[in-house]
């Protein structure tokens, strides 16, 4: 199973006002993310679309908490992921090592102020980034998302901002259809500032310099992209 960077997932059955900015920092990073209270729903994100961080924030004694993390466990045989838990207090090291036991790679705590948990998630994703991307292939497209650049068989090319986060979008999970209102919403934040026809003429404008075999239209629902 292959780790998508700049990706996470988000435990959150009693979430703390901690989640809504770890929330916005991933936005702005243009990260993919899920934000789930549902063992199942968790599980099914991690093994359709791999991601390389799960941030837990759930009380230590949640039961569903455990269930997950033990089941995490397991697929960290398959895929190498990191799991940061947020916890009230750091007293208890029965505890805390209990979770370490259990597939927990490392605890932040919640009175720590938010930039700096921010940072160490940037810190986090930052290391699966910097380890899939240390060689540019020389067939297909790449995406440098620390450098907003791309490369196409290894020759670098020039996208406008808004032409990149949108190709980046539709590269963050391939061959899933990106709705409209989906591409709207993570690209340009609010659908009333655009026209129809914005996502379509920066789309034409992508292939021209891509090639038009990569960004596959679905009639009536959106885009997809192809390696």
């Amino acid at each position: 199973m292959k780790t998508l960077r700049n990706s996470a997932l988000i435990f959150a059955t009693k979430p703390s006002a901690i989640t809504p900015q770890i929330e916005e920092f991933l936005k702005d990073r243009k990260a993919y993310f899920e934000t789930t209270n549902n063992v199942q729903k968790a599980l099914d994100f991690i093994t359709t679309d791999s991601p390389c961080l799960v941030i837990f924030d759930t009380p230590t004694d949640d039961p569903k908490a455990l269930d997950l993390c033990k089941k995490l466990k397991k697929l960290k045989e398959e895929s190498r992921f990191n799991i940061y838990f947020l916890i009230d207090n750091n007293s208890n090291l029965e505890e805390q090592l209990n979770w370490f036991k259990n597939g927990v790679d490392e605890f932040g705590t919640r009175d720590t102020n938010s930039i700096l948990i921010c940072q160490r998630i940037r810190n986090i994703l930052a290391k699966y980034e910097d380890s899939l991307i240390d060689v540019i292939p020389q067939k297909g497209i790449v995406i440098d998302s620390d450098r907003y650049l791309v490369y196409k068989n290894g020759k670098e090319i020039f996208l406008p901002r808004k032409e990149f986060e949108l190709l980046q979008l539709l590269n963050s999970r391939p061959t899933k259809v990106f709705t409209r209102d989906e591409i709207f919403r993570h690209v340009w934040g609010n659908r009333s500032i655009v026209g129809d026809r914005t996502i379509d003429v920066h789309v034409r404008k992508i292939r021209e310099k891509i090639g038009s075999n990569h960004i596959v239209t679905v009639k009536g629902v959106g885009y997809k992209f192809i390696g």
